[in-house]
């Protein structure tokens, strides 16, 4: 990665000049720049600030993707892309319009301070210095980190605190870690004794967590995993970062439209990429129930679509690489006669014997593309679990292997898409085995979900995960630059440590994660199902009813597709956020809803803090006449409530009607 000083343009909206002197307070706590990080200066009536020390020091990350000219700038569930020479960012996929392009000057990147800020959530105010607030929890770690508390006896304070803590004086623990936590990780400051800070802030985490305070908690575990990450700590980083996810309450707001101008999904321009819609597809040769072998009567790309009501657009096969083609004459046949694609998903025997020669790779290429048949083909997926049997942890000997197969494809197949796969556990290591943008046609993933209480960050033993939000790291990372495919993927409605029957958790996640695909990730254009028992997992369409139907309600909307050349007049849904741009029409919104225990009930939208629609079930849709407030800017609140009755989330955003 080249090395960028990044800066960013805070466009000022005040009619007071600013001074070169302008200071940018975060929470009430100075940024602190230096020669390193550059300056705040004042330029054609614009506040130039520094981006990567503002926007650390409000607790995001920043990201530069010298292929695209592109800043990517990360807090939580947000995504905030930059290009250069562009007047506008995209916030998770949706467009929002600035006054002041990114650009590059002097080898330093200046982006608009400003929307960006208040795309992640913050309020932005001018009073001679950049006064930041970063939303309800404020930037915690930040003021902690710099809170100039100074104790003596560092190790009996600690104590002390661990004391506080065990005897369930949470608040008491709090202050008492806060107020050291300066001099502690001074103290702790070799690069070997950091574990120390680490758990400094797992402990308060777990306070902030017992006192209800999980916002708070949240914060401080995500630091916690960054401090486990630069240790190379890979279990811990995991277990943070888990931590931090399952306890954390949002609300996102999205808007239903057919204006191409609003449309967050982007054409990439790969073969076989719908212009709209997702492609459905599926695994089921080994369900006995729907496909044998030996009777062509009952062969599964028939018997499937049958079974859920509704025809695969693919279907997936999986192929060694010492494995002929022809070992699957007769499905692609099949797959040539109703049009359909296949992912082949190619394992190779040993990634060290790979060349550029490599004749079992040279003689397949030739032979799908010969076969007149549809392809993706996804090589060594899955790379980054350890369980995998191509695992390595030199991820630049995957990189050199992929690229010599991918380039094999492209030179000898044309006509086949190619696809780098990753599972979806663990996901702090996807990035490290990315081969690069010009060998990847599609990014994939494996995504599975399985019963975990143990995981209960609250120690409750309530599985607090949602299969959905497994998504937000592929799409935050690659989504903004290529198409993404979910590889394979299905919900256990067994639990596979107890063995116990959890068909209403299984069903449950299934059809929230139909349901929010298309709405929540635009870049994903296509899903394969995995339709077999395979171990202690019961993955099976035709052994549980229950699963069965929610499979399919999940996939009855017309965004998914059943044709590779079904490009349905669809419509779109987008992110909503302030500054983001809304029809003077009535608009159908909804929400996709996170808090700890995942149980909503209901979702009550406002204007104004006057109510204005009530809705039950996901997505949580209703219908909003933005007709009288054309040309202006409106604040439009989501309050979310449980089953008790509860206001358990709520999000305002200052939508902008258009004229």
């Amino acid at each position: 990665m080249k090395k960028f000083i990044f800066a960013l343009v805070f466009t000022l909206l005040f009619a007071t000049a600013a001074s070169a002197s302008t200071q940018v307070y975060i929470d009430s706590v100075a940024v602190p720049f230096n020669d390193s990080t550059g300056y705040p200066f004042v330029e054609n009536g614009r506040t130039l600030v520094p981006l990567r020390a503002t926007m650390e020091a409000f607790g995001a990350e920043v990201k530069w993707d010298g292929a695209q000219q592109t800043a990517v700038v990360s807090k939580g569930v947000t995504t905030v892309t930059c290009k250069i020479n562009e007047a506008a960012i995209y916030r998770n996929g949706t467009k929002i319009e600035n006054d002041a392009p990114a650009q590059i000057r002097n080898g330093r990147t200046y982006l608009p301070i400003r929307i960006v800020l208040e795309a992640l959530g913050a309020q932005v105010e001018w009073n001679g210095n950049v006064v930041v607030t970063s939303g309800p929890a404020g930037n915690l770690v930040y003021s902690i980190l710099n809170s100039g508390s100074h104790v003596s006896n560092v190790w009996k304070r600690w104590s002390e605190a661990l004391n506080l803590k065990s005897s369930g004086n949470y608040s008491g623990a709090i202050a008492a870690f806060t107020k050291l936590a300066p001099d502690f990780i001074e103290e702790n400051s070799a690069y070997t004794a950091q574990a120390s800070n680490a758990m400094l802030f797992k402990h308060l985490g777990e306070c902030y967590a017992s006192l209800g305070q999980n916002e708070h908690a949240a914060a401080c575990f995500k630091y916690e995993a960054s401090i486990w990450e630069k240790l190379g700590k890979n279990e811990e980083t995991i277990d943070a970062n888990r931590r931090s996810s399952l306890i954390n309450s949002y609300v996102q707001m999205y808007a239903k439209t057919l204006n191409p101008e609003l449309k967050p999904r982007k054409d990439f321009g790969e073969m076989y990429e719908p212009a709209n819609g997702i492609y459905i597809g599926a695994y089921a040769e080994g369900d006995s129930n729907i496909h044998n072998p030996y009777n062509p009567n009952m062969f599964y790309m028939d018997t499937f679509p049958q079974l859920v009501g509704k025809d695969m657009a693919g279907y997936l096969l999986y192929l060694p690489s010492t494995t002929p083609l022809s070992n699957y004459q007769s499905h692609i046949e099949k797959a040539k006669q109703k049009n359909k694609i296949i992912q082949i998903a190619l394992e190779p025997a040993s990634l060290y014997t790979i060349t550029p020669n490599s004749s079992e790779y040279i003689q397949l290429a030739q032979d799908m593309e010969n076969s007149g048949c549809k392809f993706f083909l996804r090589f060594a997926s899955e790379m980054n679990d350890t369980s995998c049997p191509w695992y390595t942890e030199d991820y630049n000997l995957y990189i050199e292997k992929f690229r010599i197969v991918a380039n094999i494809f492209h030179q000898y197949a044309p006509s086949v898409a190619v696809v780098w796969s990753p599972n979806f556990y663990p996901s702090n290591n996807i990035e490290k085995y990315y081969p690069g943008d010009e060998y990847v046609d599609y990014v994939g993933i494996s995504s599975y979900m399985n019963h975990q209480p143990e995981t209960d960050p609250l120690g409750q033993n309530i599985d607090r995960n949602r299969w959905s939000a497994q998504l937000d790291t592929i799409h935050s990372l690659y989504g903004y630059k290529k198409p993404i495919i979910i590889s394979e993927g299905a919900a256990s409605y067994m639990d596979f440590k107890t063995y116990a029957d959890i068909t209403d958790f299984a069903s449950r996640q299934i059809y929230d994660y139909y349901t929010y695909l298309p709405i929540k990730y635009p870049s994903v254009k296509a899903v394969f199902l995995y339709a077999n028992d395979v171990s202690n997992y019961r993955f099976s369409l035709t052994k549980n009813n229950t699963y069965l139907n929610a499979y399919k309600n999940g996939i009855a909307p017309d965004q998914f597709l059943s044709s590779p050349d079904e490009y349905a007049y669809l419509h779109q849904y987008y992110e909503l956020g302030t500054n983001v741009r809304v029809e003077p029409q009535p608009t159908e919104i909804c929400s996709y809803v996170k808090t700890p225990a995942n149980d909503i009930s209901y979702v009550i939208y406002s204007i104004y803090g006057t109510d204005v629609a009530t809705s039950y079930g996901i997505p949580f849709s209703v219908n909003i006449d933005f007709t009288y407030y054309r040309g202006t800017t409106v604040p439009l609140t989501a309050k979310a409530y449980d089953s008790n009755y509860k206001l358990v989330a709520e999000e305002t955003y200052y939508l902008k009607v258009m004229n």
